[in-house]
C-alpha cells in the first residue's frame, strides 16, 4: 500500500514538473470551450479534402448557404491535382465566432502539368453554441487559375 502511494506521488510529481503539462494547462485556460481546437481540426479536415479532390468530404464543412455552389465545382476537380498546401495563421473575429485563414495551394492541370501557387482566403464561421465550424470557400477563382494553365 505504501509503495503504491509513493509511485502515485512520484508519477504526479513528474507530470506536473514536466514541460508538457504547463503548456497544455495554459492552452486549456485560454480556450476552455475548445473552439480553437475544433476550428483547427475542421480547417485541416476541409483543406485536406480539397487537396485530395474529395468533394463529398469537404462539403460537410461548407456553409449550408453555399453548399450547392461548392458541389458545382466537383467535375472541375477531375482535371487538376493539388500537390501540397500551406496554412497560415488563423485570425479570430470578435468573440471567436468567425475566423479567417490564408491557405496557399500548389496545384497543376493534368492537361499541362504546370504547377501554380494559388492563394485562398478561407472565411470560417461558428454556426451554433457547439463548436461546429463551417467555411465559405472561394474555389471558383482557385480552380479557374489552374484550369487556365491548359
Amino acid at each position: 500500500m505504501r509503495r503504491s502511494a509513493i509511485i502515485v506521488i512520484a508519477f504526479f510529481g513528474v507530470v506536473f514538473s514536466s514541460g508538457c503539462f504547463w503548456p497544455l494547462l495554459a492552452e486549456m485556460a485560454q480556450d476552455p470551450m475548445g473552439r480553437v481546437a475544433a476550428l483547427d481540426l475542421a480547417q485541416r479536415k476541409y483543406t485536406n479534402a480539397v487537396r485530395w479532390g474529395d468533394i463529398e468530404e469537404a462539403v460537410q464543412l461548407v456553409h449550408p448557404e453555399v453548399q450547392a455552389e461548392f458541389l458545382s465545382y466537383e467535375g472541375e476537380f477531375d482535371g487538376i491535382r493539388v500537390t501540397d498546401f500551406n496554412v497560415g495563421k488563423l485570425i479570430y473575429g470578435e468573440g471567436q465566432q468567425t475566423a479567417t485563414v490564408r491557405v496557399t495551394y500548389h496545384a497543376y492541370s493534368l492537361a499541362s502539368m504546370l504547377e501554380k501557387e494559388i492563394k485562398e482566403v478561407q472565411q470560417w464561421e461558428r454556426l451554433s453554441v457547439k463548436n461546429d465550424w463551417v467555411v465559405r470557400p472561394q474555389l471558383g477563382g482557385l480552380l479557374e487559375q489552374v484550369i487556365d494553365l491548359q
